[in-house]
């Protein structure tokens, strides 16, 4: 969903008069003139700056034009759709996230919060967050961006669009976790914020409420930015746990776990060896064609009982002592199928075409 540009709200100026009341024709004729004096950017020449210049101007007079016409009972329809696009009104979750994080937010299950803590002058803001037991999600909002570096390289770029981001450590009712992170930043119509995913590696035991502290450090800034917050599940999951493994050329697969929630699908997957076996002797006895640059390159499909393919929204894995674990999200299910396919395919180096291994499929009855 892209921000209200300029030409839109001067749409709006297409609605006949009579439709609003006088003292909402008013304050938007204010608003067009504003807007009517302001000159036109060509797209590909706009910076960041201007833009958010533009979006502040155009909130402003949108905003009390939205004030006026909850107070007088009546909303156009082309006022509500505009209304929509504003990125200060919607969820960010709804701007910038996946599909079940767009469900989410539809559906009410996100938690809205304003907690913020400012360093040298920089404000870093916690304000959306859910956890559905899978993943936990939540957004931060930083006021002033890092510096934008002239030369234009895309580290720079990838800098300010993950807010100058360095890290941030997870602890659980006191105790630190060692999760992976993911950051999906908020594009154009929320350029100031991030989405961050953690807490869903392999391994991890989180209870269904806890204490959440976030360490967020930031490259230009000295000091972390602390949080504190409760946390509880959003809603009930469906949990299955196969115990099933197959082997093919010296592969031993299972499915530790296969976890759906109305916001994510998540599939946890072990690869073992024979009793004993190290890490490294494991995959020393993987076939070359199952690897990429000598270590082993298994990706997992989910497909439901009509043969739809989900969409991957994250993963990760890790090696411990025996044993390899993966685990993958995708978005949530249109509806819960009768039974899910996993389907384990590596993907080609060259062509990056994915190679399907039928011996390694998994048939996962969910009804």
């Amino acid at each position: 969903m892209k921000a209200l540009e300029h030409e839109d709200l001067l749409q709006l100026k297409e609605e006949p008069a009579q439709e609003l009341p006088e003292s909402v024709r008013m304050r938007l004729d204010e608003t067009y003139f504003m807007l009517e004096d302001m000159p036109m950017a060509e797209p590909d020449k706009r910076k960041k700056r201007s833009w958010v210049r533009r979006s502040i101007l155009i909130v402003s007079g949108a905003a009390a034009a939205f004030m006026l016409l909850i107070g007088s009972g009546f909303v156009s329809p082309v006022m509500a759709q505009a209304l929509k696009q504003i990125p200060f009104l919607e969820s960010v979750f709804k701007l910038a996230g996946d599909r079940g994080l767009q469900k989410a937010s539809d559906e009410g299950m996100t938690v809205k919060m304003d907690q913020s803590v400012t360093h040298n002058a920089v404000t870093v803001t916690l304000s959306e967050l859910i956890y559905d037991g899978s993943r936990l999600n939540l957004v931060l909002t930083r006021d002033k961006l890092p510096e934008e570096n002239s030369s234009g390289e895309g580290s720079e770029w990838i800098k300010r669009s993950t807010l100058g981001l360095n890290n941030i450590d997870f602890y659980v009712n006191g105790s630190w976790v060692n999760t992976g992170m993911s950051v999906r930043p908020g594009g154009s119509s929320a350029p100031h914020s991030i989405i961050v995913t953690a807490l869903d590696s392999p391994g991890l035991h989180i209870p269904d409420e806890f204490e959440l502290k976030l360490l967020v450090k930031l490259e230009d800034q000295p000091k972390p930015f602390e949080f504190k917050l409760p946390v509880k599940k959003a809603e009930n999951s469906t949990i299955i746990t196969p115990d099933e493994f197959k082997v093919l050329d010296h592969i031993q697969m299972g499915i530790v776990k296969l976890e759906i929630t109305p916001v994510t699908t998540q599939l946890e997957v072990e690869i073992k060896g024979d009793q004993g076996q190290s890490l490294s002797e494991i995959e020393k006895l993987v076939p070359d064609q199952y690897k990429v640059g000598g270590s082993m390159n298994f990706d997992f499909d989910i497909a439901d009982d009509k043969g739809n393919l989900q969409n991957t929204v994250g993963g990760n894995g890790s090696g411990e002592t025996d044993h390899f674990r993966y685990v993958y999200s995708y978005e949530p299910f249109a509806e819960i199928p009768e039974f899910v396919t996993i389907k384990p395919y590596v993907l080609t180096p060259k062509t990056g075409e994915k190679k399907y291994i039928p011996e390694l499929e998994f048939k996962i009855q969910v009804k």
